[in-house]
């Protein structure tokens, strides 16, 4: 009995031991890969390709002159600097659109640049770095790149003692992976001014530049093309511009935006001349020389796709209202159902794509892959090693740790996000409906509403209380929000304690609300929640509710709030944005909520059509009954009664609402999830989709 006991101290000694020693060495050991950045980005790389299609063919035999315009950006892909994916994707489009033209040493420059490259997260070469590979944009970017390197030097020995041919072989492989993914599932970065050009980019490579032996994957990168291109029309809000041009606001809820993507269209909608390009719509994309562009328009000048006439029409359609429902993307319960955990290329790309890396889910999954291609040494994912810790991994525990934890990492996945928008001529309101109230948020963007090109607002709790990283983006905690036609209603519990790996927490929400950039600002009815903007023919109210006593003001009266703290506030926030907000001569534009444990926020949008003066909207606003206990809100207006419970329930006049969506739900069509065929129709044109047979049929 004696010896049992021995020896069972014996084992559970060496087990704490083992595991002492275990994580003892991950943190003095593993070392993470400091982020290497060049001082000049992409040299004069962007540039010279924009104007190569105006060079003369004796601009490119000066080989010293070639040779220090592209030293900035082979720089940035040797140190393997994150992002280098932009460049290289820009870099092979340069090769080999100027290749005839080009002088054997810069030839053998950019093609030593590119085979040293390292084209996805399996092909560890002795280099540590902290490229992004995962995300949804860097997988294609990655993949399309080494798939045209591979064809162009087949016989190269690339960085990890592969030929290029076989790198061929890798990048197919992912490529096709994505694309399936996003036919099935649609984009997780949904509707992403910011992101979806750096989808479009690798996507005009491949189509204009791909071997015609893959002429099956070209035609399923074109139909995967026209999704991306529905996307956009559907959620782009008409607008005339100062000179009387139809523009088209590409701004909606998202699954990645930032702060100048969701303040306004000027400051930050990338995908503007990509819109003008397609709809001959004025010239100002003629010198638009961001090289993600500049990818797109050669490949319609090439002739080689062109966006479907269905889809034009759609950016046209001049409706009084428009009602676009959709799904995006995949949950994590879905991830597990659907096959998509384990640690193939196809898995991989689908779990890492949303994000998703310490949820209970995959976190045992994610460790293992990590560990094999060593991937800690990635300052993205070197806190990881912590719990790369053998009892935790050979047991399978993590999951089970991680659901009891419940780390902040978990809200970085992107889940299946149902978005409603509604469209008028006089602004767009979306909402992703429902989405997972409570749950940490990374940059998530649930609701926006649009009055106009410079002008959208928004409510958040914010993750932090200062840096634009996190208090305009993304959210401390995702708020139960749902909408109906021109009204949303969003109900957030503020946090009593910061959550495991969160620094700390913030006790109110607030909304972006620029005073000075709307035409006419109503604040008589602050101090009872109310605030109330005009904007052309365009109206917006914003209430904000509380459980128990709260103050509504703008941070520019808040008391202790110094005019230096408020300076480095405008600092804090992108500069486009910055410039808008100063150009107005009023600063207000930080209305905070604080006090109480729950908040909810009730938006309204409205226009001269529809109440007469914004006066009349006023008065009909307030005399509309609202109440807010127990996190329940009850709203009636224009006839309609809102009904909303945190994370219960959306009733509308005692209906219950349901906000699990098709595909796409429009009167373009109806089109299930994973569905095999799409089918559009709109104003006499029509597109069909067929992914499995590659076709596309106008």
């Amino acid at each position: 009995m004696k010896n049992g006991k021995k020896i069972l101290i014996v084992l559970v000694s060496a087990l704490i031991l083992s595991v002492v020693a275990q994580f003892a060495y991950n943190m003095l050991f593993v070392k993470e890969a400091v982020f290497e950045t060049t001082k000049g980005g992409d040299g004069k790389l962007t540039q010279m390709l924009y104007e190569s299609e105006f060079l003369e063919d004796s601009y490119f035999k000066d080989t010293a002159l070639i040779s220090s315009n592209l030293e900035g950006a082979i720089e940035r892909i040797d140190i393997r600097e994150d992002c280098a994916d932009f460049t290289a994707n820009a870099l092979i489009r340069f090769y080999l659109e100027n290749e005839h033209r080009l002088e054997e040493v810069n030839k053998n420059e950019i093609k030593e640049c590119l085979t040293g490259f390292k084209y996805w997260m399996d092909q560890y070469d002795g280099r540590s770095d902290s490229m992004c590979h995962w995300s949804e944009n860097h997988q294609i970017l990655f993949a399309v790149t080494e798939y045209l390197a591979g064809k162009t030097w087949p016989d190269a020995i690339f960085a990890d003692g592969n030929t290029g041919e076989v790198h061929v072989e890798f990048a197919k492989e992912r490529i096709n992976a994505w694309m399936e993914q996003r036919y099935l599932y649609g984009f997780n970065e949904y509707y992403s001014n910011n992101y979806y050009p750096e989808d479009i980019a690798p996507m005009a490579n491949f189509i204009q530049f791909a071997d015609k032996q893959d002429q099956d994957m070209i035609d399923r990168m074109m139909i995967v093309m026209d999704i991306i291109w529905l996307d956009i029309a559907t959620q782009s809000y008409q607008y005339t511009d100062e000179y009387g041009n139809t523009q088209y606001a590409f701004m909606s809820a998202s699954g990645r935006m930032y702060m100048d993507n969701k303040a306004s269209d000027d400051t930050g909608n990338r995908l503007r001349p990509y819109i003008n390009l397609i709809l001959e719509n004025g010239d100002d994309y003629l010198t638009t020389t961001r090289n993600f562009f500049v990818c797109f328009k050669r490949m319609i000048e090439a002739g080689v796709y062109q966006v479907p006439e269905v889809i034009k029409e759609i950016f046209k359609d001049n409706s009084s209202v428009q009602i676009i429902k959709s799904s995006n993307g995949i949950t994590l319960d879905e991830l597990v159902s659907d096959g998509y955990v384990g640690e193939s290329v196809g898995q991989m790309m689908m779990q890492m794509g949303m994000e998703a890396f310490s949820n209970p889910e995959v976190i045992d999954n994610s460790i293992r892959y990590l560990n094999e291609n060593k991937l800690f040494e990635n300052e993205f994912l070197n806190d990881f090693k912590l719990v790369n810790l053998w009892p935790l991994t050979l047991t399978k525990t993590l999951g089970p740790i991680s659901s009891l934890l419940n780390p902040s990492t978990n809200g970085k996945a992107i889940q299946r996000a149902n978005v409603y928008t509604y469209q008028t001529e006089y602004y767009s309101m979306s909402t992703t409906q429902q989405h997972f109230a409570g749950d940490y948020a990374d940059q998530h963007h649930i609701s926006l509403s649009t009055l106009s090109n410079d002008l959208s607002v928004y409510n958040s709790q914010p993750m932090r209380n200062h840096s634009r990283s996190q208090y305009w983006v993304g959210y401390g905690r995702l708020p139960y929000a749902v909408q109906d036609e021109n009204v949303n209603i969003a109900i957030y519990e503020l946090p009593e304690k910061a959550g495991m790996l969160e620094p700390h927490i913030v006790e109110y929400t607030h909304a972006y609300f620029p005073v000075g950039l709307f035409d006419e600002v109503n604040l008589d009815y602050l101090n009872q929640g109310y605030i109330f903007g005009r904007k052309g023919d365009s109206y917006v109210m914003m209430c904000a509710k509380s459980d128990e006593d709260a103050v509504l003001m703008f941070k520019n009266d808040m008391s202790g709030v110094t005019e230096q703290e408020l300076a480095e506030d405008r600092d804090d926030i992108k500069t486009s944005v910055k410039e808008l907000i100063e150009a107005s001569g009023d600063f207000r534009y930080d209305l905070i909520f604080e006090g109480g444990n729950t908040h909810a926020w009730i938006t309204e949008l409205s226009s001269v059509e529809q109440d007469g003066s914004f006066a009349s909207f006023v008065q009909r606003i307030v005399s509309n009954d609202v109440q807010f206990e127990e996190m329940a809100v009850n709203y009636v207006s224009n006839g309609k009664h809102f009904e909303v419970s945190y994370d219960e329930y959306f009733k509308l006049n005692d209906e219950v609402v349901n906000t699990e969506y098709a595909r796409f739900e429009s009167v373009y069509g109806i089109v299930d999830r994973k569905s095999d065929i799409m089918n559009f129709s709109f104003n006499g044109k029509t597109l069909t989709l067929n992914y499995q047979e590659g076709t596309r049929a106008e």
